[in-house]
């Protein structure tokens, strides 16, 4: 069915908010009040559906003021845990066109809803406008280690792309239903539903109008990033050989530093291509170029985990 506006009725919006990261403790439930806030502050035409979905094992769990800070929130419980089954079980049972699916400690600027109903009316027929990701800044070391995490999929303007953000971005509903994210892979394996969307002709936008503020709590924190990182970038090519570099990944453990490398010099381009837009001045490129190769051999671990067919272990995403 197409789910794209007539002349007659335009494009409806569903926001879905889920928690993938220190899910059901304190912390979850203060990044869920920080980002509600946001939400009701919008600017210009609100969502049609606002919905929170969590696991069902938080049934009963969820802070009563939390609960009732957005009007008409629609809180969805699933009989699932990770993160992709959660959005991909809101996805189904949401009644949008169009769906703004962002995780709960993302929060989204005043303007969000009103540049991302622009960009929809604008550009009717992308499989998904995804959104710039930025950390608070409060530090040198914060926004370089922002450069270096949130902008594979920024091309430095508004435009095409190949990724799709895994933390705040809109699918037409009917293109993500088509091509859900896969479960089983670890949390950071959303690169198999870009690829299947690229593979059917679909269109990828970034709009670097459209940001969120992604909480940032420090090394450790990046450090299970990268872990997942690279868990993710071996289990899935190991899956399916469509993906790019499978072959690569694919020759066992010999390849990981030829991975490393490989990540290494993407994240040089990226530094060069967006480190203005993210903050970072240019006397601050000579630290970013060096943890390029730092923050690439964290992800060193998880690779091996993917090898061997070990789970990826204490991690605080899910």
């Amino acid at each position: 069915m197409d789910t794209r506006a007539t002349d007659d009725k335009p494009a409806s919006l569903s926001v879905i908010v889920v928690s993938d990261y220190a899910a059901g403790e304190e912390k979850s439930w203060e990044d869920l009040r920080r980002a509600f806030r946001a939400w009701v502050n919008q600017e210009g035409m609100p969502a049609e559906e606002f919905m929170l979905v969590e696991s069902s094992r938080f049934k009963g769990q969820i802070p009563s003021d939390v609960s009732e800070m957005v009007p008409n929130m629609r809180i969805l419980y699933i009989d699932a845990d990770s993160s992709y089954e959660l959005k991909n079980l809101a996805a189904e049972a949401a009644t949008g066109d169009w769906l703004a699916i962002v995780d709960a400690d993302c929060i989204p600027q005043r303007s969000w809803l009103r540049v991302l109903r622009a960009a929809m009316a604008e550009h009717p027929d992308v499989a998904a406008v995804s959104a710039k990701t930025m950390y608070p800044g409060r530090s040198r070391m914060e926004r370089v280690l922002g450069l270096l995490s949130r902008s594979y999929l920024d091309p430095g303007r508004r435009g095409p792309t190949r990724f799709i953000s895994g933390n705040a971005a809109c699918f037409r509903r009917e293109v993500y239903c088509r091509h859900p994210l896969p479960v089983g892979f670890g949390a950071f394996a959303s690169r198999i539903q870009s690829e299947a969307f690229l593979r059917d002709g679909a269109t990828l936008l970034f709009d670097p109008e459209l940001v969120v503020v992604h909480d940032f709590e420090g090394w450790p924190m990046e450090r299970d990033i990268r872990r997942n990182h690279g868990y993710s970038t071996v289990i899935t090519r190991l899956r399916d050989d469509r993906l790019p570099y499978s072959r690569l990944v694919r020759a066992g453990v010999i390849a990981i530093p030829f991975i490393v490398g490989g990540k290494t010099l993407d994240s040089v381009r990226d530094c060069l291509r967006c480190y203005r837009q993210y903050n970072v001045k240019t006397y601050e490129l000579p630290l970013a170029l060096a943890l390029t190769v730092v923050t690439h051999l964290l992800e060193i671990p998880g690779m091996l985990a993917a090898y061997r067919n070990q789970t990826m272990g204490a991690t605080a995403y899910r």
